[in-house]
């Protein structure tokens, strides 16, 4: 990735995520950060890779975490809470992300793309001085903490306005091979840009002129991602230009799908590959049961009422009486009605009048069982989607190797998912307390909550005492979580129980409103139906309150 490159996919992020707040920022490798953000109207995720190739872009991936944040990740969710702006210095490999930071200073974490030496720098923009970096740098350039930093010394080279007589002696230095000129010579200049520059050199066009087309593209933000291939070698381009140097060409987008493209394409060994191919099982899972409550709800229109039926059948038996072989209709009395009222029922002549009750009973017994069917397999694929439902807000709270674990077994045990192998692999044992989250209420209050179906059930099935009190968002996905009380139920304050609230509203799937009504409920009154999948429970009695979701701290 050159610095073209790096500009237009500068200007294409900042477009979107400028002004953000950061919700949280993990490490999911020695030099891969994810910064997870909330743009006030959407949730996007910005990746820094400092390794191998290195690059940034928009992805739509998931990523899990270590289950202890790295020392410069924990610096990093402790200084910076809002993206206020990218900018990237010209034509180099530099990007400074401007952030709020929650001391009231600003900060500049400062991205250099600059291959083996890849880092993030976090600046002090007050003082100019290194706040930590992702590597330590002792040598011809040092880079420490407390130092003044510097931007690196650039190398000597010709600009893409380069005249046309500096262009010619760079050429007959080069042996006149334009493409290993423009790579050694001009910058911003990458194989593939040279290459397809040479390309159109070769088809008779002026070298000087095409490098100043080049520049006025640039600078009117004309950029087209492509990412092309050639006979021994890949590479991007910013535009169309040269397509005959290449075998092949894929257009996209925009250039954070492209390089999301590659992070899908090598995600089969990694536990954020497993995330992804987890969030798939989930969604084709939902698509799949919306599907089957379509169709019970349209088989349970093919059936008659059964009770209708059987008042129907029962007339007739009280009319027998009245009717005779080969009668097409009759009409009775309906004593069901107050008052009675004449009624017409239809009848088979084929049929002896005992033989047409008989029938309407018969179609009675069958539509009542179909229609006991249809309320379980409802009831059934309703509570299948609303655990479906919890497990995908899991999933995207996911921070750790563990967290996505839990997810992994429990969409094997449910035959969703065959056993992984080569990638989470086998894990030790977790003790469920351990993976609680907890809090204080302004009364000195203990709060617990889940973070999975298996933690949601010991917090409502082991912790939840008969008097304590037990929090969920009301109508959506989202943790359970118990206030310990025990017998001074009644004399928690409103102050403890709108913060208890909170925090259940943070941590479902309304955690982005601006309000979010949440179920309070005493904890004998949250029972667990015989059978039911984990995290499911139903609640006989609660009152609701209506609070802003609030979160831990990072």
């Amino acid at each position: 990735m050159d610095s073209i490159i790096l500009q237009s996919l500068a200007a294409e992020v900042a477009k979107r995520i400028d002004g953000s707040r950061i919700d949280r920022i993990i490490q999911v490798g020695a030099g891969t950060m994810v910064l997870r953000i909330w743009t006030g109207r959407e949730r996007q995720q910005l990746c820094l890779q400092a390794d191998g190739d290195s690059h940034f872009f928009l992805t739509t991936q998931s990523f899990a975490a270590p289950a202890t944040p790295p020392r410069f990740c924990q610096l990093l969710r402790a200084r910076l809470r809002r993206l206020v702006k990218i900018s990237v210095e010209p034509f180099d490999r530099i990007i400074h992300f401007v952030c709020a930071g929650a001391d009231n200073k600003n900060y500049d974490l400062v991205f250099e793309l600059l291959s083996k030496q890849s880092n993030m720098i976090l600046v002090d923009l007050d003082t100019g001085l290194i706040v930590d970096l992702l590597r330590r740098l002792e040598g011809p350039r040092i880079l420490l903490p407390g130092q003044l930093y510097q931007l690196p010394e650039q190398s000597s080279y010709l600009p893409l306005t380069a005249s046309a007589v500096e262009l010619d002696a760079a050429l007959s230095a080069h042996d006149r091979d334009v493409a290993a000129m423009l790579v050694a010579t001009v910058y911003p200049m990458s194989l593939a840009l040279a290459l397809a520059v040479a390309t159109e050199v070769a088809a008779g066009k002026e070298l000087s002129q095409l490098l100043c087309d080049i520049q006025q593209r640039i600078a009117a933000a004309e950029f087209q991602p492509r990412k092309v291939r050639w006979a021994g070698g890949s590479g991007l381009l910013p535009f169309a230009i040269g397509d005959q140097a290449f075998n092949t060409i894929e257009a996209f987008d925009s250039f954070s799908a492209l390089f999301d493209s590659g992070v899908s394409e090598n995600e089969s060994t990694n536990p954020q590959g497993l995330g992804e191919k987890m969030l798939g099982v989930i969604k084709r899972q939902e698509k799949k049961l919306k599907k089957r409550l379509k169709h019970i709800q349209q088989d349970q229109q093919r059936y008659v009422a059964p009770e209708a039926l059987r008042i129907t059948g029962d007339l007739l038996l009280a009319n027998l009486h009245l009717m005779r072989r080969g009668m097409d209709s009759i009409e009775v009395d309906d004593y069901y009605q107050s008052p009675p009222t004449r009624v017409k029922i239809e009848l088979d002549s084929k049929l002896l009048p005992q033989e047409n009750a008989e029938r309407l009973f018969h179609r009675y017994r069958k539509a009542k069982r179909a229609g006991d069917h249809h309320a379980r397999r409802l009831e059934e694929t309703e509570a299948e989607l609303l655990w479906l439902e919890e497990l995908h807000l899991t999933l995207d709270e996911a921070a750790s190797p563990d967290d996505l674990f839990q997810i992994q077994t429990e969409l094997e045990a449910a035959g969703l998912l065959q056993k992984v192998k080569g990638q989470l692999g086998k894990r030790p044992a977790v003790k469920i307390e351990d993976q609680l989250l907890r809090a204080e209420t302004p009364g000195g209050r203990k709060l617990f909550w889940g973070k999975n179906s298996r933690t949601n059930d010991y917090v409502s099935r082991s912790l939840t005492g008969p008097k304590d009190l037990w929090f969920h968002a009301h109508g959506m996905p989202g943790c359970h979580l118990v206030l310990k009380c025990g017998e001074a139920a009644g004399s928690v304050s409103d102050e403890d129980i709108l913060c208890a609230a909170s925090f259940a509203a943070g941590y479902s799937k309304g955690k982005d409103a601006g309000k979010v009504d949440v179920i309070v409920a005493q904890g004998r009154d949250v029972k667990k139906p015989k059978g039911a999948r984990p995290g499911l429970v139903t609640v006989e009695t609660y009152k609701t309150v209506m609070v802003v979701p609030k979160r831990l701290d990072k």
